[in-house]
């Protein structure tokens, strides 16, 4: 026990390691370019100072610190921002709300959604941006040697891909998958009452997806594994005692509820050991 603890702090403080030695591309990383001024670094909290808006979403996923250096050739200029994540799941996270519709670039040796305007990365905890603010199609191979000069710097260490596992395939679909961890980004699917009602504490990762419904109608389904089976049933009678008033409960049994929103679409929440199985936006009421 004690050996195989030593050897986990070990791999932690080499990953530590291997994160502080990431350093930003320098000059020519592309012919012409040239680094424009001193990088910019905001750790925890300090994201507010260069997020106004957004910086909730990155906290919440589990934020350690951003790098920021501006790049120029001439008039055109590129902006790169390396953010530094807590787990490679709190970077896919963030990814996975920022990318869209993803739309490649194949010449950047990571996963990424990008365009001209902007490249979206993602590589184990670290989500990066490369902006491109004059927006021209000629800055294209810039961008590409940017990215590829600062991927080289970071460990490829990728999420482990379990907690979408927790989503049944059946009728899924492909490109709807997303994380949660708090209120934050939960809000944007569906309230189901005041604060972090599923009390995920910016702790707890759950995973959520749209599926095809009966009659072509799409509904969204989460589902969140807690710690232990207590901790689960504990959530699940603090989300039927505090659910929001304008979700009317139909119908409840021991370890499984329905209710009606005021667009009269149905939701199901089911309580199965330590995890919570919830559907939002149904058409049709569901049986328990």
């Amino acid at each position: 026990m004690i050996k195989s603890l030593r050897l986990f702090l070990f791999c932690l403080l080499a990953g530590s390691l291997s994160a502080a030695e990431i350093v930003l591309p320098g000059d020519n990383f592309f012919p012409g370019w040239k680094r424009s001024g001193t990088p910019a670094v905001f750790i925890k909290a300090d994201l507010f100072n260069h997020i106004d808006g957004g910086a909730e979403l990155f906290l919440e996923f589990g934020f350690e610190k951003v790098a920021i250096q501006h790049y120029q050739k001439g008039s055109a200029e590129l902006t790169l921002e390396v953010y530094e994540m807590e787990l490679p799941e709190s970077a896919l996270g963030v990814y996975l709300m920022k990318c869209g519709r993803e739309t490649p670039f194949p010449e950047i040796p990571a996963r990424n959604s990008s365009e001209t305007a902007q490249a979206t990365i993602l590589r184990g905890r670290y989500f990066l941006l490369v902006n491109n603010f004059s927006g021209g199609a000629e800055l294209q191979p810039a961008i590409i040697a940017l990215a590829k000069a600062v991927l080289a710097k970071i460990p490829d260490v990728p999420a482990s891909g379990r907690l979408f596992e927790l989503l049944p395939s059946k009728d899924r679909l492909a490109g709807s998958e997303r994380l949660i961890r708090g209120p934050v980004v939960l809000q944007p699917y569906f309230t189901f009452g005041e604060g972090d009602i599923l009390q995920l504490e910016g702790k707890i990762f759950g995973a959520v997806a749209n599926y095809r419904e009966a009659l072509e109608a799409v509904y969204t389904r989460f589902v969140i594994s807690y710690p232990d089976e207590i901790r689960a049933v504990t959530v699940f009678k603090n989300l039927q005692a505090n659910l929001d008033p304008y979700l009317k409960v139909l119908e409840t049994k021991e370890t499984a509820f329905v209710f009606e929103d005021y667009r009269e679409k149905f939701g199901l929440v089911e309580l199965k050991g330590g995890t919570l199985d919830i559907r939002v936006n149904l058409s049709l009421r569901p049986k328990i």
